[in-house]
């Protein structure tokens, strides 16, 4: 005899398919739309985890806050998305997002997407919905040339601060350092 599964309610968009997906699935739902992903490449992995050592004892030193790596579920449910930021932070003031599902709901205060092989979706797509949501400060990191973009939310829309390669400044974290 087959097991059957029972879907509990049929899905009504891409979140409510995305919600369905077994854990550890490399998807995000951006606008509504599910996208999947395979795994990251060596030199993607190498400066989320060279970048989150540096950022870590800072965050740790300081107490400010959460610090984490995907793959963890960010749900912006008023946009129909739910990211999975390559590197996140969520201040104190701010950890109401994180709720008893074990994901955050709400926009985090600081993100960062490493390049992919879509670019367009973090330097467009997810930028634009980061924006929308309030994320405070985004930055986007290229893993080849090491270049990274800053954007700092003013008046709801992104300013870009800085484009500076092997450089990394937060002004909501207080901290700077070369990587």
């Amino acid at each position: 005899m087959k097991n059957i599964t029972f879907i509990p309610k049929v899905p009504s968009n891409a979140l409510d398919v995305f919600r369905l997906l077994p854990e550890g699935t490399r998807a995000e739902v951006l606008n509504n739309v599910l996208y999947m992903s395979p795994s990251p490449f060596l030199e993607h992995q190498q400066l989320v985890t060279l970048l989150t050592g540096k950022l870590w004892a800072h965050v740790e030193t300081s107490k400010s806050g959460i610090l984490l790596v995907a793959p963890f579920d960010v749900y912006l449910e008023g946009q129909l998305s739910a990211v999975q930021p390559d590197i996140l932070f969520i201040s104190n003031k701010n950890k109401k997002i994180l709720k008893d599902d074990g994901y955050a709901h709400g926009a985090p205060d600081l993100v960062i997407e490493i390049l992919s092989k879509d670019e367009d979706r973090d330097k467009k797509l997810k930028k634009d919905i980061y924006e929308k949501a309030g994320v405070k400060e985004y930055f986007i990191i290229d893993p080849k040339t090491k270049m990274a973009e800053c954007y700092i939310l003013k008046n709801r829309k992104y300013e870009h601060s800085y484009s500076r390669k092997k450089y990394f400044q937060s002004n909501l974290l207080g901290y700077e350092f070369s990587f």
